[in-house]
């Protein structure tokens, strides 16, 4: 809107500069913004990548209790359609027991078998040039803890459950992270603070790509990714927005 005019002095050259550099270190940290997508269903991954998204986390692991169906085209797309980091989510099934098992089955059914590149090379996506729905490799794997009615009333055995995950995340090899919220993790967790060493991707849909609303919650103080729209459409394609 317009400015008032308080004062008739001119900056001086060096108060000038200042200012300048201001701005365009606030400029570079606005352009250094990194914007992604999760997705449940396969997408336009192409459309997705000339959009500007530069890196996509996929679900693996169904509330149901199986591994996603998609789970493998779906970061294989990601990763042929040149979208740089591909991640995948696990949304567990706490009343099927055994979060090791449920991370392992994820996991696993994204190794490699076959032709490829070997096991254990987590973290290293890849193109797979002669199927690309032979195996998928994930960077990251994310722990989707949300929905106290799909949990116990139980804080205790809750979170001995997703310990079970954590567990499943060192026998199969893969860093994992934890997907939550203060609204969600307090309920289901007692806000435990027992995972705080792990890196967190919060939710809250206030269409700003920005962490400077974020409050520590569950030994967090600080987060590595921010869900900040959810049930978007881009290319014609259901997807959440994130950033980091």
């Amino acid at each position: 809107g317009p400015t008032a005019i308080t004062s008739n002095r001119i900056m001086s050259p060096s108060s000038l500069v200042f200012v300048s550099s201001l701005l365009s270190a606030f400029v570079l940290r606005r352009a250094s913004a990194t914007m992604g997508v999760d997705v449940s269903q396969p997408p336009n991954w192409g459309c997705l990548q000339q959009s500007g998204v530069e890196f996509a986390i996929a679900r693996v692991y169904r509330s149901s209790g199986s591994v996603d169906p998609n789970a493998r085209s779906m970061v294989s797309g990601a990763k042929n359609a040149g979208i740089k980091y591909v991640d995948g989510y696990i949304f567990p099934c706490y009343k099927c027991g055994n979060g090791k098992q449920q991370v392992e089955d994820a996991v696993n059914n994204l190794r490699i078998t076959g032709k490829g590149r070997p096991e254990g090379m987590e973290g290293m996506a890849y193109r797979e040039e002669s199927n690309s729905t032979s195996g998928a490799m994930i960077g990251m794997l994310w722990l989707d803890i949300e929905g106290s009615q799909y949990w116990s009333a139980s804080h205790s055995d809750n979170l001995a459950f997703i310990k079970d995950m954590t567990a499943g995340c060192q026998s199969a090899g893969i860093s994992c992270g934890f997907y939550t919220s203060a609204s969600q993790w307090e309920p289901i967790t007692g806000d435990s603070s027992e995972f705080g060493s792990y890196q967190l991707w919060y939710a809250h849909y206030d269409g700003n790509p920005s962490f400077s609303d974020f409050s520590p919650f569950g030994g967090w103080t600080k987060p590595a990714m921010k869900q900040y729209k959810g049930d978007a459409t881009m290319c014609s394609s259901g997807v959440d927005v994130n950033f980091y």
